[in-house]
């Protein structure tokens, strides 16, 4: 099972932003929620450590390993699209962000405790797999388990699939002024950790096939990040939704731009 914090924080842009008080009012259309969905590649990096248990004679008999994936951060844009006082044609644009993954979010695994067969004073190496078993990294070497904790912090990129539902709180206009967003982030192919032990068997590690191989599951197929609900801004005069645009954790657009369609039905 895995532990995650979720912290949702509105800005970005080059501006400040101010709070808008949301209100409620009668409903005089039907509310639709806007859905925008799309298959994204999220950098991560497993920090983690590989722990023998103290026994001198066979360092590598029970091993721990510990630790958490640190995600790369995951955001959105909305583009609004509002009218300006040159009349219909001198429309101008409106924009949000908000943070859906925050950078640095940190998913704390269990740890696992295994026996290795292994005696002597083998050497670790580590690879990132998806949940198939498909490669995410090279192997790396972590050095002889007789030094003790051996740390590692390789980066990758994991398949995701975000979602997000944008709803009207309620409308009396044909603005989309009172907004909220929701959604959710999920692992596609999971994500899991090789561990490979090799006995030393000449000036050379790498010359000697695997004495012991483990697979471990740190993100399993499917596991999901619910994004909390939190209101979103339209500026101060309002504007119709247009768009949204995935954002990554430095804020640069990722994947295509998602056409919405309007939130008022009329009855």
């Amino acid at each position: 099972m895995m532990k995650h914090r979720s912290v949702a924080r509105n800005g970005g842009g080059n501006g400040s932003w101010n709070h808008v008080p949301i209100t409620t009012g009668p409903v005089l259309s039907t509310l639709q929620s806007r859905e925008a969905r799309s298959t994204l590649s999220m950098p991560a990096c497993l920090r983690a450590a590989l722990i023998p248990l103290d026994r001198e004679d066979a360092p590598a008999s029970q091993l721990t390993f510990k630790g958490s994936l640190i995600l790369g951060g995951l955001g959105a844009e909305l583009i609004f699209n509002r009218a300006s006082d040159n009349g219909p044609r001198g429309r101008t644009e409106v924009t949000t962000k908000t943070i859906l993954v925050p950078t640095g979010e940190c998913l704390e695994f269990e740890r696992r405790r295994f026996r290795s067969g292994v005696g002597g004073d083998p050497a670790a190496w580590v690879q990132v797999r998806d949940g198939g078993g498909n490669p995410l990294t090279d192997e790396l070497f972590l050095g002889r388990l007789g030094q003790g904790y051996r740390p590692m912090d390789p980066s990758f990129t994991a398949l995701v699939d975000a979602e997000t539902f944008i709803s009207p709180i309620a409308c009396a206009s044909q603005l989309d002024s009172d907004l909220t967003l929701r959604g959710e982030m999920t692992f596609l192919r999971g994500i899991s950790a090789r561990v490979v032990l090799r006995r030393r068997g000449g000036p050379l590690w790498w010359s000697r096939p695997a004495t012991a191989v483990f697979d471990l599951d740190i993100v399993k197929p499917g596991q999901r990040i619910l994004f909390p609900t939190q209101p979103i801004w339209a500026g101060d005069h309002g504007g119709a939704l247009r768009s949204l645009l995935f954002l990554n954790g430095a804020g640069e657009p990722i994947g295509e731009e998602h056409l919405l369609e309007p939130a008022i039905s009329p009855q």
